[in-house]
């Protein structure tokens, strides 16, 4: 199986008050310890298994300041926009990859072994095998308020299971060209969880805000409703609440950086 790696590095414009306070231009070049956060995704990242190449979304040659090996794709725009861009300039003269990983450039303290647990969890919800078209990282608030206690997440309250938004996810690229977007609806309004599910269906979100859903119940209407297919796309709570601690806010930088200090500065 191949996998490549596409890394969010680009730069938003609810980004301005945390860049301009850090000095910085864009969000992945936000210091920890003496790395950047790009820095560290890719030396973290680099290791995966079965990884071909990794792409940085939304970067300039010039702005990259090592010698790691990475692919610079300066595109704009939404998630799903820009694997559609990336589909057709990259793909179109080399084998596609089976999957695609993408991580946020802003979620400095995921490893390739929580990106590999993540897969794993994939695996598991379609039969041992990879076979969904689109996977999304979901994270249990328990474990992330555990873990993160002063994170500020926001969260979607579901009959079983309350949940966070995390930001690595598995796509297959072809889903492109059926669903891109219904995908790019989906993506842009994850942070409101009554808008992301308002595209699925606007009783479900209701059903959902009544707390009368479950997380299966969810990835059942999705999956009914848009890909008319089972286990087209999937919500998997992970065990790694890293993949959704992104650093939104001077708060949560704060948080990741003592995060890092306490447990892996201090023990290399």
């Amino acid at each position: 199986m191949i996998f490549d790696l596409i890394i969010l590095a680009g730069y938003g414009e609810s980004d301005a008050l945390l860049c301009e306070n850090e000095g910085v231009t864009k969000k992945p070049f936000l210091k920890l310890g003496d790395k950047t956060f790009i820095e560290h995704l890719v030396e973290n990242l680099r290791s995966l298994k079965e990884l071909r190449d990794i792409y940085l979304s939304g970067m300039a040659e010039k702005e990259w300041k090592t010698d790691l090996p990475v692919i610079f794709t300066e595109d704009e725009g939404d998630i799903i926009s820009k694997l559609r861009r990336h589909r057709v300039t990259y793909y179109s003269d080399k084998e596609e990859p089976d999957y695609v990983i993408v991580v946020s450039g802003d979620t400095p303290l995921v490893t390739a072994a929580s990106v590999e647990r993540f897969i794993e969890r994939c695996k598991a919800t379609t039969g041992g095998e990879l076979t969904g078209l689109y996977y999304m990282s979901l994270i249990d608030q328990k474990d992330m308020v555990a873990k993160f206690p002063e994170s500020n997440r926001t969260y979607a309250k579901f009959k079983d299971v309350t949940f966070a938004s995390g930001d690595t996810l598995l796509a297959k690229p072809s889903i492109i060209d059926s669903h891109g977007d219904v995908l790019d609806r989906m993506v842009n309004n994850r942070k409101s969880v009554f808008r992301s599910l308002a595209v699925v269906s606007p009783i479900f979100a209701i059903k959902t805000v009544l707390g009368l859903a479950t997380l299966s119940d969810l990835n059942n209407a999705i999956n009914k409703k848009i890909f008319k297919t089972p286990n087209a796309c999937i919500g998997v709570i992970v065990e790694d609440v890293e993949l959704g601690m992104d650093v939104d806010k001077l708060l949560q930088l704060e948080v990741v950086r003592d995060y890092y200090q306490k447990n892996i500065a201090n023990k290399k």
